[in-house]
């Protein structure tokens, strides 16, 4: 088991050192900011048999701290989300915290760097428990999930031929205590990867042939559950036959390790496949092999509809702990964070998903839509699931101060263990009004509906209608 002290200490020690070198370098920017959201709903408490209504007053200040340079680039977002909720108990206060921040830091000019992260967020512990689109409903189903990484790494050229890289990354996930879920067998537990990596790729003398050699060790730590542990050695190729078309391929070996898991493996691995670019607009690449216990392919296929309009499809087959996928939620791909989220769970899960993306600007319009298939296998059979969801997002400017935009979300996940059905939809609308410079008016209305033959209570809409003014300091 690893040491949590020891952890933090390690990760701020690195952050810190590469800030220390190179803050003098940065063009630095702070934007602070302070919000204010009065909202009403009907449903307060999403753990209550009965529906709960009231005002719940939400106080959000926040500052975006950046800095630029020719040798650091680095991102500090944090709001703190203060909630005051009517009634006279102990659960009228509470406070939750969000951060997104990032590193690139060039410590000795082309051989010596650091990159990093840092996220907070909520996250909902069980898909199976309540959930909701809106941040102001109680549950305890929710807590704040923090993952942190930190990856320092040398670079050294070989004139044109080649360059190599040696890799440490660190990563650290964590939430908070008491992490209560209702799946029989489903414990969560804090988690320390580490990662260690040399490779070597082709330099510019290699026109058409490019290639990548990479031997890799990566162990994950997890709390109650057995260490997971990855080698894996391997050769990767391309050839250029064309302008148009190129052949990829790899080959090697891998070792996975994890007691009593379907994802351990010892043996060779090996794709093949092709990349197409048949003109500026449009790119295909296709792999298939076998990475894992039996064959499995992946898709990247992106077509650009106009130079303001993309339409993309991918497929992706990824093993991984449940635990590593909370670094998959801290980004902003999805229009609704309640689809990507699953259960948080010490176990190993197998992913493959479908996502279909189309995003764009018309004018004063802009839209971005997305539907997704999941498909999970864990080493706990009651996390197995299928779902299905789909989510669209679009906004105008009306004028220079006015603008509306509206949002629809769906989601269904088929519980393979009990073979239960948990369908889950949101709908949406905002107002916003640019009041100055330095003030923006906000009115939105918010429905979400669930059906699910799992827990009576969790069933049925809620409604949201909140009125906010956000103040830039």
């Amino acid at each position: 088991m690893y040491n949590n002290k020891k952890t933090k200490l390690m990760l701020s020690t690195a952050v810190l050192f590469g800030f220390a070198l190179n803050a003098d370098a940065a063009n630095w920017r702070l934007s602070p900011s302070i919000t204010v959201t009065e909202t009403y709903t009907d449903n307060i408490d999403l753990d209550v048999n009965s529906q709960e209504s009231g005002f719940v007053t939400q106080i959000a200040p926040q500052f975006v701290l950046t800095g630029n340079g020719a040798r650091l680039n680095t991102s500090i977002n944090y709001t703190a989300n203060y909630f005051y909720y009517p009634g006279d108990n102990t659960d009228e206060h509470d406070l939750r915290h969000n951060l997104q921040a990032s590193l690139s830091s060039e410590l000795i000019s082309e051989t010596f760097f650091i990159d990093g992260s840092a996220n907070i967020n909520q996250q909902f512990l069980d898909r199976r428990r309540a959930i909701s689109t809106e941040q102001v409903s109680r549950t305890d189903n929710r807590r704040t999930v923090q993952t942190y990484r930190i990856s320092p790494y040398l670079v050294h050229r070989f004139g044109p031929w080649a360059s190599a890289e040696l890799r440490y990354d660190l990563r650290h996930v964590r939430s908070a205590a008491d992490a209560e879920q209702t799946t029989v067998n489903t414990i969560f537990g804090n988690s320390l990867s580490q990662m260690g990596s040399l490779s070597i790729t082709s330099g510019r003398e290699f026109s058409k042939l490019n290639w990548t050699l990479l031997a890799q060790y990566r162990t994950e730590e997890r709390e109650n559950v057995s260490e997971y542990t990855t080698t894996t050695a391997r050769a990767d190729f391309s050839y250029q036959l064309n302008r148009m078309f190129s052949l990829l391929g790899s080959a090697g070996y891998q070792e996975r390790d994890a007691v009593g898991s379907f994802a351990n493996f010892k043996g060779l691995i090996w794709d093949a496949g092709f990349r197409l670019v048949p003109g500026p607009r449009t790119s295909i690449s296709f792999r298939y092999g076998n990475q894992y216990n039996g064959n499995t392919f992946s898709l990247d296929a992106l077509y650009k509809i106009t130079s303001k309009n993309t339409i993309s499809l991918t497929y992706t087959d990824r093993i991984q702990t449940f635990q590593s996928l909370a670094f998959d939620r801290t980004g902003a791909d999805n229009l609704n964070s309640p689809l990507n989220s699953g259960f948080i769970s010490g176990d190993i899960t197998r992913r493959k998903q479908w996502r279909l993306s189309i995003s764009g600007t018309r004018g004063r319009t802009s839209y971005s839509s997305s539907a997704f298939y999941s498909q999970y296998q864990s080493d706990n059979l009651a996390l197995d699931e299928k779902r299905y969801g789909g989510s669209v997002l679009i906004s105008r400017n009306l004028n220079r101060r006015l603008s509306i935009d509206g949002r629809f979300s769906y989601n269904l996940s088929k519980f393979l263990s009990d073979n239960i059905n948990d369908k889950f939809w949101s709908a949406s609308t905002n107002l916003n009004y640019q009041i100055s410079k330095s003030l923006l008016g906000s009115l939105s209305y918010s429905h979400s509906n669930r059906d699910q033959s799992r827990f009576g209570n969790f069933n049925g809409g809620s409604n949201y209608i909140s009125l906010s003014i956000r103040a830039v300091l």
